[in-house]
């Protein structure tokens, strides 16, 4: 177990996390962790990144991105129900 002490900087509360502990979790500064509360315990868990649909993209293989002979196909497609336009 590692102890360690709650300091103040300004005005807030802050505990260092030892460099071994971020490397095992893999967080670096400016990392995001979860914080819970559980049988008066302080637990902190890595938080996964929420990722926006241009980040997604961004990474995406670009013939992925092509439109294909099936979806020009579906694009083109009269509404048969009530489906928004």
């Amino acid at each position: 177990m590692i102890q360690a002490v709650i300091r103040q900087s300004g005005g807030a509360n802050i505990i260092s996390i030892p460099r071994t502990i971020l490397s095992a979790l893999n967080l670096n500064v400016g990392s995001c962790v979860n914080i819970t509360v559980q049988d008066n315990q302080i637990i902190l868990t890595p938080a996964k990144p929420t990722l926006t649909l241009e980040e997604l993209l961004a990474n995406t293989p670009k013939e992925n991105l092509q439109f294909t002979d099936e979806d020009k196909q579906w694009l083109n497609q009269q509404a048969i129900g009530k489906e928004i336009l």
